[in-house]
């Protein structure tokens, strides 16, 4: 009987043992995927209020609508290429022709989730009024485009994104100095 009592007890400390291994090893999982940046917007981490430079260079907004945040930025292209440089793979070719970029992020809130898997076309309205329409392309963490404003004064963007049987449009504004 003393045998088999080893043996249960053997059992058991191997039982703990691997039960334990796997609260650690998801715990682990748990905390790195915390702490690890999935290029959605955060709220969870305030960002560190940019340079007077790098606001101006730059022209970030999001919006809600129904259900989808959609973020919104444009960015003069060699500050993109900076950004981009820094980056692994995974990148669509930027138009180096076009002297801005514009690059747009769809999250679903309800799952968190980044759509990668959308149509995404704008119009883009210049300050006097012409028009301008293409297609932002899936870029590795966001879709891209690039423009070039013509004109000093506020551009009116209207994105519309389509995809699985969604259909939403928001309008932005980018001030061109």
């Amino acid at each position: 009987m003393p045998k088999r009592k080893e043996k249960d007890m053997a059992k058991k400390l191997v039982s703990i043992f691997l039960s334990c291994s796997l609260v650690f090893l998801f715990l682990a999982v748990a905390l790195a995927q915390h702490s690890h940046d999935h290029g959605a917007p955060s709220k969870a981490r305030p960002k560190k209020a940019a340079p007077q430079e790098a606001r101006e260079k730059s022209s970030a907004q999001t919006l809600n609508v129904e259900g989808l945040m959609i973020a919104f930025e444009v960015m003069a292209m060699d500050e993109h290429m900076k950004h981009l440089s820094g980056r692994s793979g995974g990148h669509g070719e930027p138009d180096h022709s076009k002297s801005h970029s514009i690059m747009v992020t769809a999250q679903d809130m309800a799952s968190k989730e980044i759509i990668s898997d959308a149509r995404v076309q704008y119009t883009l309205t210049s300050p006097s009024g012409g028009k301008e329409t293409g297609k932002l392309e899936w870029s590795g963490d966001h879709y891209a485009g690039g423009f070039s404003p013509k004109e000093k004064g506020a551009y009116q963007v209207q994105l519309r994104i389509e995809g699985g049987g969604m259909e939403r449009e928001a309008t932005f504004t980018y001030e061109a100095k």
